[in-house]
């Protein structure tokens, strides 16, 4: 690989306003994620490219026209529209903008086989930019200064007018204004307002007085006056004095009556004196009256030249606003011509690309290292995928190595029609009987009795074989057919099996699979009694019993819908006494199960048999699957199995077809 150079320089982008000199800082502070990376993503713009390659005359530079030189699409030496193109987007290719999202720093690269000119186009990328940025934002601040400064006459003469309508109307009216806040007329009506206000006080006040003149000594003017609490003071020492002396001369003595004429006497000058407050509180009354009254009428008169205050008001507040509209356009356009004259950015050149004095890549060790790596663990998975596609068994020397056990038999796929064996080809497996109405094979359409000749019936032949008649002094009587999983085709296998035993003997095949029954469906049995209603009491033996007109010596115990609980119906003394029962009245006894791997209805009756038949299917159960049931029926201490079969296997595939 040859070496790439990749120098970085690095870019700070600030949101407008926070330029080192700015009239307008209202952004500072904030970071806009969004403008950064627009800003940033101008860098890779066809204008960009085309005037960093017009600058640093790249346009010869077979780096930037490799790809186009090569793809024909123009010569080194033309300025054809294609050849620009095709440079322009080869230049692109080697851009990278790199962002850190926690801060205003954007990282520019750009990869060349020579590290003078990657460095010298990042850093004219980054000068492109923020030149742009400059030339962008002073040709937006001129254009509104042109803008404002147009409506900058139409403004001030606006102002003059409005100015001058308020001086006028003002000397009209007699109206100035004391400060900006406030005016002549304004302060008048608010002194009235307080007098007119102190007055009605006053008024209220006194009249408040006046409504206790019935008890004039409760007054405050009476009990605060000195002359009244002076006299008031010798009234009670004169009538002290009176009672005293009636005590000691008798009331008709001189000094009595002397002392009586000078307490009424002093009684008299305190009733004058109240007298005298009151009519001073009358007078104060009506004086009040009179002066809210006359401020009344006063206040009412100046109400009426509101309509001359609302007027100069709505006038001065129009010249204000001229004035301020004015004010603040001529500051703004004042500012433009400022921050034009300026040539501070936003965007500005943190750091400049060097010149690498190391390439950036190849890292040879790196990708070695890593070669190595990705290798090891690729070959670990491959390994694992390997094992994984493995996994399930094929062949019955598979089965034999992986379960130690001998007795293996093969079942090859069972073909829909005899004569589709020719040809070197095969079809489908079929996992359940065939059900073809318009051969004209009248009763159960079981292949061992509609192909006796073909290799799926010799299999079952050599299974009947290798189980009863090889062995005929310790042949099982009972037997368990089952399977690991579903789809097995332990069914069709039982099935076929029991036909063909019933050519040598009393047979009797029992429907367990209490989960899916099948057999009475596949030997078209449609009673509404089953293995299930024997088991729990409802029907006898006799009852549930079916023998086949169609096959000699065989008879069927089917079970008729799905049951709840079987596991119960399986393990209780009722099922035991129909396998002894069983044993006494046939010669062979074959039982179908569900899978023992899913369900414990197959464990439960294994103790019950003689032996065990497990099925499996090449290439779709897996290895673990075989060595798992058999260590179920190991713990649960099962009859003895008795082989393993292994249905649908291409023997055709494997040895060719064989005829005579």
């Amino acid at each position: 690989m040859k070496p790439v150079y990749e120098s970085e320089g690095r870019l700070q982008i600030d949101p407008p306003g926070a330029e080192v000199f700015s009239l307008d800082a209202s952004g500072v502070g904030l970071i806009d994620s969004e403008y950064i990376a627009t800003e940033a993503q101008k860098l890779q713009t066809d204008d960009m490219a085309l005037q960093t390659i017009q600058k640093l005359h790249l346009e010869s530079n077979p780096e930037i026209l490799s790809n186009a030189t090569k793809n024909g699409e123009g010569n080194a030496s033309d300025g054809s529209p294609e050849r620009e193109t095709a440079a322009i987007r080869n230049f692109k290719s080697k851009i990278s903008i790199r962002r850190d999202p926690s801060s205003r720093l954007v990282g520019v690269t750009f990869a060349a086989h020579d590290p003078r000119l990657s460095a010298d186009v990042v850093n004219t990328l980054m000068g492109l930019l923020v030149e742009q940025n400059l030339q962008a934002r002073r040709q937006a601040i001129e254009e509104s200064s042109a803008s404002l400064s147009g409506h900058l006459d139409d403004i001030r003469a606006k102002m003059q007018a409005s100015a001058r309508a308020l001086s006028e109307y003002g000397t009209k009216t007699r109206i100035a204004d004391v400060d900006p806040n406030s005016n002549t007329y304004a302060e008048k009506m608010g002194d009235l307002n307080k007098q007119l206000a102190q007055a009605s006080s006053d008024r209220i006040q006194f009249e408040s007085f006046l409504a206790r003149t019935n008890a004039p000594d409760a007054l405050p003017q009476v009990r605060s006056n000195l002359v009244i609490q002076a006299l008031t003071q010798k009234l009670a020492e004169s009538e002290a004095q009176l009672a005293q002396s009636r005590v000691i001369y008798g009331p008709n003595h001189a000094e009595v009556r002397k002392l009586e004429n000078q307490v009424a006497e002093l009684q008299n000058q305190i009733k004058s004196q109240t007298a005298v407050i009151v009519s001073e509180l009358r007078t104060n009354y009506r004086a009040a009256r009179t002066r809210e009254f006359l401020l009344s009428g006063a206040v009412d008169s100046a109400t009426q030249d509101l309509a001359v205050l609302s007027q100069y008001n709505v006038l001065k507040r129009q010249a204000q606003a001229d004035r301020d509209l004015y004010d603040n356009l001529y500051a703004k356009v004042k500012e433009a011509g400022i921050a034009a004259a300026s040539k501070s950015s936003n965007i500005h050149i943190v750091s400049r690309a060097r010149i690498l004095d190391r390439p950036t890549r190849p890292r040879r060790t790196l990708n070695i290292l890593g070669g190595i790596f990705l290798g090891l663990i690729g070959g670990v998975a491959l390994a694992f995928i390997k094992d994984r596609l493995q996994d399930r068994i094929h062949t019955a020397e598979e089965v034999r190595d992986w379960t130690g056990l001998p007795a293996v038999t093969v079942v090859p796929i069972i073909q829909r029609k005899q004569n589709e064996t020719s040809g070197g080809s095969t079809n489908r497996s079929q996992l359940k009987l065939e059900c073809e109405r318009d051969s004209g094979h009248i009763g159960p359409d079981c292949f061992f009795l509609k192909r006796p000749d073909s290799p799926e019936s010799e299999a079952v032949n050599t299974l009947r074989t290798m189980l009863f008649v090889s062995r005929p002094e310790r042949a099982p009587k009972v037997t368990l057919v089952t399977s690991p999983l579903p789809g097995e085709g332990k069914t069709t296998l039982c099935n076929n099996l029991a036909v063909a035993l019933a050519k040598h003997g009393r047979t009797c095949l029992v429907d367990a699979d209490l989960k899916m029954p099948m057999v009475g469906r596949s030997f078209n049995l449609t009673r509404e009694t089953g293995l299930e209603h024997y088991l729990q009491g409802t029907a006898t033996l006799e009852q549930v019993m079916s023998p086949m007109d169609e096959i000699a010596n065989l008879t069927i115990i089917p079970a008729t819908l799905p049951t709840e609980h079987s596991n119960y119906l399986l393990t209780g003394d009722p099922i035991k006494a129909l396998m002894n029962r069983l044993r006494e009245s046939f010669d062979f006894v074959l039982i179908d199960t569900p899978p023992i791997l899913l369900y414990a209805d197959g464990l439960a009756v294994s103790t019950l048999v003689d032996g065990v038949i497990l099925v499996g299917r090449a290439g779709q159960t897996p290895r673990g699957a075989i060595t798992r049931s058999m260590d179920l029926l190991g713990m649960v201490k099962s009859a003895p199995i008795l082989s393993i079969v292994l249905n649908g296997v291409d023997e055709h595939h494997r040895y060719g077809a064989y005829s005579y």
